[in-house]
């Protein structure tokens, strides 16, 4: 792969970014907390650091104009969310994002958000329905996030995915299958 530069949010917990300079990708990530990064991640020749809230204008001019090839998120909602801040700072940051002619957006999601190719199926239920009682809040967030991204139309340049995954947790490194929701390959 050609080294690319890579805007992240959410990058705090990411080992996707350890693996992108083990690669010798650029990488400018976008933090509520700079001091929550390990210094690994802080101090690399190769990382700037932008901090910064999506709920920030001038914060998302900053972040927007850092001259990257790909946006990333691993931002999620946190226990206790109430309403769609992370939506709202796509809906906010995704433009400005286009403007600068970054065209590609990888962004988190949830197995709750059904995409068009997806076969509804009993795990899809279970995870669904779990989320949405134990975490109405969170639920309603990635449902939005899901939405917003799904809506943004190819005929503009942007290509992008929403990855879903969940049980997330931090541990060895495992396979990993790119499919849809009942394909028979998926799994919690």
């Amino acid at each position: 792969m050609a080294h690319k530069h890579f805007l992240v949010l959410g990058a705090s917990g990411s080992h996707f970014c350890d693996l992108a300079l083990e690669e010798g990708h650029t990488l400018t990530l976008f933090v509520r907390n700079a001091t929550k990064l390990p210094d690994s991640l802080r101090d690399h020749d190769s990382v700037a650091v932008i901090e910064g809230k999506l709920e920030d204008d001038t914060s998302l001019d900053e972040v927007s104009q850092c001259d990257a090839d790909a946006f990333i998120s691993f931002a999620g909602p946190p226990v206790g969310n109430k309403g769609t801040p992370l939506t709202k700072g796509y809906t906010a940051l995704v433009p400005k994002l286009l403007v600068q002619n970054i065209k590609r957006l990888l962004i988190l999601c949830t197995a709750s958000f059904h995409g068009s190719e997806d076969q509804i199926s009993f795990k899809w239920h279970l995870s669904h329905w779990t989320l949405k009682i134990f975490s109405p809040d969170q639920y309603g967030e990635m449902i939005s996030v899901g939405e917003f991204v799904s809506s943004l139309a190819a005929d503009d340049g942007v290509r992008w995915t929403l990855f879903r995954v969940g049980l997330l947790r931090n541990g060895p490194e495992a396979e990993v299958e790119a499919t849809h929701l009942g394909s028979g390959k998926d799994v919690m």
